[in-house]
């Protein structure tokens, strides 16, 4: 069961709110979807209102005019997943698939039936729990008598179409979350100065201010280009630091606050400029040589060739710098991309693969936003985990002719409609261990392979492809 405090997009408090970035639509008369949102982020602990998602989801970005994008909830809130959509107008709803999510307290959003007019007009419910063959909701939209204590069925107020909860729904969001979200540590007490001051400049702007000295540290704040920071280590200790790839310095900002930045992005010199790395990036073989930039980065364009097949779907371990070159300076910086963005590589996966990680590495990638650019390779993890499926060599082989089925070694590997990256080919995300039946010829040749896409039949008989490094036998 899913637990949240029930929200109703009609409140006093909100409902004349406009939606989004609409001149006419309010909160209380098409919010029902953001409603919906606003309780599963609270489910999943946070503390908002339809109000406040409304504004920061507009801040990010994440409305096309009055319309709520939920792939842009976690750019503001790390911890949340949104998996996809599945409409089901034309099919019954995936009930065992939402038992399922329901049974693990997972959130799910539906869309049902508010009206018996024809068509469908379109509400969103957040569902609480299964009872019988029914499910109890979270109902965004408060009727008279509604409030925390009455049980709200959805086949007894949404049934216009069909009777059970199979027809009833036609469409489904998943979601899923990474734990809790990300809590400020224990304050620490501060550091005195030491007798001999000694002090640093930021030669990379938003450099990362962390509570521990590590990139899993939490990340307290950034600061600016050419800031002065008091270095609250003795001077020889923290000069041997200064400019080394792996180091840490822990310092004062001029608010007082006091953590640790990375010592290669700090220097004597107020006026220096970040270092290239000690060792030149690879190339990618398909690309040549980098040429020099000239256009500022802001102008890059999105790109419109298609993305290579088998490319691979990268996540940032945190917020990294998206370059126009492999170069670290203010020059090449085009913008920050959050570790909630899916970036795509454009590099053949088996130099991705050996690039992932590793220190002084650099990938070629595309971004959410179809911009090609630069990301330092050892600031980026694999999007579904492993990056390569498990040996099957002692596999039996298949009876001839007869269907061969893979599975997922993965969670959340991409169902696409095309073999190529992107949400408008996204179906839906599998499970680890999803079983499914390879609907090509010759298929079964491509098991693991790191730059393969296989057409594959999931159980209700849907085509589609599947990456083909997150599947054995």
């Amino acid at each position: 069961m899913f637990n949240t405090q029930n929200l109703y997009q009609n409140d006093p408090n909100w409902k004349d709110t406009k939606l989004g970035h609409s001149s006419d639509s309010s909160i209380g008369g098409w919010g029902c979807f953001l409603t919906s949102a606003t309780m599963v982020v609270n489910g999943l602990g946070y503390n908002e209102t339809p109000a406040t998602v409304n504004e920061k989801m507009k801040a990010a970005g994440g409305f096309q005019g009055a319309m709520l994008v939920p792939s842009k909830l976690p750019y503001i809130f790390p911890n949340v997943i949104y998996k996809g959509m599945e409409a089901c107008e034309e099919y019954p709803a995936p009930i065992s698939q939402i038992d399922a999510a329901l049974a693990a307290g997972k959130p799910v959003i539906v869309q049902v039936d508010w009206s018996p007019d024809p068509e469908i007009q379109t509400h969103f419910v957040l569902l609480k729990e299964k009872k019988g063959e029914d499910y109890v909701l979270y109902d965004p939209y408060k009727y008279r008598g509604d409030g925390p204590d009455k049980e709200v069925l959805l086949t007894v107020r949404y049934k216009h179409q069909g009777p059970n909860v199979a027809k009833a729904i036609s469409g489904v969001l998943w979601f899923d979350s990474i734990g809790a979200p990300p809590a400020p540590p224990p304050k620490k007490e501060p550091v005195p100065l030491p007798a001999e001051k000694f002090v640093v400049y930021v030669i990379e702007d938003d450099l990362a201010m962390r509570a521990d000295p590590s990139t899993a540290g939490y990340l307290m704040k950034r600061v600016t280009a050419k800031t002065e920071l008091t270095s609250l280590e003795q001077k020889d200790i923290a000069q041997a630091k200064i400019g080394q790839t792996g180091m840490w310095l822990h310092v004062q900002d001029p608010k007082g606050d006091q953590g640790y930045v990375a010592a290669w992005y700090v220097s004597t010199d107020k006026e220096a400029k970040p270092a290239p790395p000690a060792t030149p990036p690879a190339q990618p073989a398909t690309t040549g040589p980098v040429a020099t930039i000239t256009t500022p980065a802001t102008s890059v364009k999105p790109s419109t060739t298609p993305l290579p097949p088998g490319s691979m779907a990268l996540l940032p371990t945190e917020e990294v710098a998206f370059r126009t070159q492999p170069v670290v300076s203010a020059d090449t910086l085009i913008r920050r991309i959050p570790p909630t963005e899916q970036l795509a590589s454009l590099e053949p996966s088996s130099q991705v693969i050996s690039k992932v990680g590793v220190q002084g590495q650099w990938i070629k990638v595309r971004d959410a936003s179809s911009r090609d650019g630069y990301v330092a390779a050892w600031y980026v993890k694999y999007a579904s985990g492993s990056t390569t499926a498990a040996a099957s060599a002692a596999t039996p082989p298949a009876t001839a002719g007869a269907p061969i089925t893979v599975k997922t070694t993965v969670e959340g590997v991409a169902f696409r409609k095309q073999p190529i990256i992107s949400d408008a080919t996204l179906i839906r995300r599998l499970p680890l261990g999803t079983q499914i039946t390879i609907a090509e010829t010759g298929g079964e040749s491509k098991i693991g392979a790191n730059n393969q896409w296989l057409k594959v039949k999931d159980a209700g008989g849907m085509e589609g492809y599947i990456a083909a490094w997150f599947v054995a036998r």
